[in-house]
């Protein structure tokens, strides 16, 4: 039988973002370090003085689980391992003058001490962002952020990047309810962050940049950048609607959802080829290689460069299908390359 220990803390936010604990029980400092057992459930009330983003998480060896709820005791988020190592993280957007109620319990048996703590981030004002127009933004300091919003008109993929030779940026996306989608450090050129979101008409996407080190960036440059969906492959998600491929073009492959796969197609007309097929770009990709029967002829996960797949096969003539799909549940974009050899 678990046993429930409900800790009446309430943290007052402070803004901007700081690393430190707000944590009292009525007018006494609540400490940093807590125990938790495997058949114990601790309990946290917290109260946002502000509006914006909360970040409550742990620290420690103890691999957490963390649930957050509103006043009401209604589920609002959870997270396993989202923190450093195996410690629980959730961010989530709150109200000032709400109460938030966070369930801590050790992971499957798991038992030690932990440190608890949250921190706030006020939302600023945003600066509209068109597409495709760069942006020169202001200084930035190391403990600054700067937010801005785009706004989506048809269904595609939204890319918002730095563009900065020498300055390390960090960005996060957020969508109209400030609900984290997606992350990155270093995934453009250099040291520059880059996100790239499906997305679909009449969306608000909010991101946010600040710079990685302890020096700032006297400036810096942010562009959105916007490729819909070509109309010849926004429906060959199944075999039957594969789409043929030319030898030596990049095909864009789009995965606007979890668990989508793409079709093509190729016919080989000369007995004993080299038939090479890949995909390049920045999501984790599978390629599976069919013959005109449905029959599995070859597949492949990381033979490419980075997480690219890559099949390499000698085939007899006939029509061979190509199947790709993301590992998981990655959504983005990338392309794909044949060739004979």
């Amino acid at each position: 039988m678990k046993t429930i220990k409900v800790v009446f803390l309430v943290a007052f936010l402070m803004a901007p973002y700081s690393g430190s604990v707000f944590a009292q029980i009525a007018t006494e400092l609540f400490p940093v370090l807590g125990t938790i057992h495997s058949d114990e459930e601790n309990w946290y009330i917290v109260k946002a003085e502000k509006t914006g983003i909360m970040v409550v998480e742990t620290g420690g060896e103890t691999d957490t689980y963390l649930e957050a709820y509103d006043e009401h005791h209604n589920l609002l988020m959870e997270d396993d391992d989202g923190g450093s190592n195996l410690n629980a993280r959730i961010e989530m957007f709150v109200t000032a003058g709400n109460t938030y109620l966070f369930k801590l319990r050790a992971y499957e048996g798991s038992s030690g001490t932990y440190s608890i703590w949250t921190s706030l981030t006020s939302v600023a004002a945003t600066t509209d962002l068109p597409i495709g127009v760069a942006h020169s933004g202001p200084s930035l300091a190391p403990s600054e952020n700067h937010w801005y919003t785009v706004r989506t008109t048809e269904n595609g993929f939204l890319i918002v990047e730095t563009i900065d030779k020498d300055i390390d940026t960090y960005l996060e996306a957020y969508d109209s309810n400030y609900k984290l989608l997606e992350k990155d450090d270093d995934g453009g050129v250099g040291l520059n962050a880059r996100i790239e979101l499906p997305v679909e008409p009449n969306q608000i996407i909010h991101f946010k940049i600040n710079v990685i080190g302890d020096e700032g960036a006297e400036g810096y440059t942010i562009i959105a950048n916007f490729e819909p969906l070509p109309v010849d492959t926004e429906q060959n998600f199944e075999r039957s609607r594969a789409v043929d491929i030319r030898l030596g073009e990049a095909f864009h492959v789009y995965f606007l959802k979890q668990e989508e796969t793409r079709w093509y197609r190729y016919e080989i007309t000369r007995p004993r080829t080299r038939f090479v097929v890949q995909t390049r770009g920045s999501i984790d990709t599978l390629l599976s290689l069919y013959d005109s029967q449905g029959n599995l002829v070859a597949e492949d996960d990381d033979s490419g460069d980075d997480t690219n797949a890559l099949i390499y096969e000698t085939l007899d003539p006939g029509v061979y299908f190509i199947e790709v799909k993301t590992y998981y549940d990655v959504t983005g974009v990338c392309t794909i390359h044949a060739e004979t050899r």
